[in-house]
């Protein structure tokens, strides 16, 4: 009976053995999974170019200066989009300054300019009839700051030579180019109707380059004879 009571208050006994077995087992299978990973990445990483044949086109892995580049450009591509385009400013080119040109009728001012003859094949427009008369527009203008020599009135053939060169100096003057009517301060115009002009260029008078060059005299000089 007391056997039986002790047998009975006895528990069984594992076996040490399974449960060590068991408890190193438990611990192993970590180390094992993390050799197998190890050993499948050294596998991969020699194999890579097989790998990633088989890997999808859009699962490739980017390099770190593609990676970069995309950046750029999407960078660039947004930019853009929010950027509004900027036109060149052309410049604009300014007329080049035209001095006004003086109104019909006229006899006075700046810009006047022309093509002379000699009276008598122009109908009295255009026109030189002696040293210090010419025809401009349909009007007689009279060189009011000098006195010429006469061609068809004069006293002596000295007299007409001078006064034919004053009168092909003059044409050739007026021909040159852009010239300006200045009022004479004396008086608008002589007794037979002309105008009397000071012809200028450049600030400088026409007939007073005549009288330097010994065509004609000065109104001073009036009273001097050519013979």
């Amino acid at each position: 009976m007391a056997q039986a009571t002790a047998s009975k208050g006895r528990r069984p006994r594992r076996k040490a053995g399974r449960s060590r077995q068991a408890s190193g087992k438990g611990r192993t299978w970590p180390w094992l999974l993390a050799l197998v990973a190890t050993a499948g990445a050294i596998a991969a990483f020699e194999h890579k170019q097989e790998v990633m044949r088989w890997l999808p086109t859009g699962v490739l892995p980017l390099s770190k200066s593609q990676a970069t580049a995309d950046n750029s450009a999407a960078s660039a591509r947004s930019d853009s989009a929010h950027t509004l385009p900027v036109h060149p400013v052309q410049p604009v080119a300014r007329p080049a300054a035209v001095p006004a040109k003086p109104e019909p009728g006229e006899m006075t001012g700046k810009g006047f300019t022309g093509t002379f003859y000699f009276c008598g094949t122009s109908g009295l427009d255009n026109c030189v009839q002696s040293g210090d008369l010419f025809w401009f527009r349909k009007q007689a203008i009279n060189l009011a700051d000098v006195v010429a020599p006469e061609t068809e009135k004069a006293r002596c053939q000295a007299e007409r030579d001078k006064g034919f060169a004053a009168k092909v100096r003059l044409r050739d003057l007026l021909n040159a180019g852009a010239f300006e009517l200045v009022d004479w301060p004396n008086s608008d115009e002589d007794p037979r109707g002309r105008k009397l002009r000071v012809v200028m260029r450049n600030g400088q008078s026409i007939g007073a380059q005549l009288i330097r060059e010994g065509l004609v005299h000065g109104v001073s000089d009036r009273g001097k004879g050519w013979c």
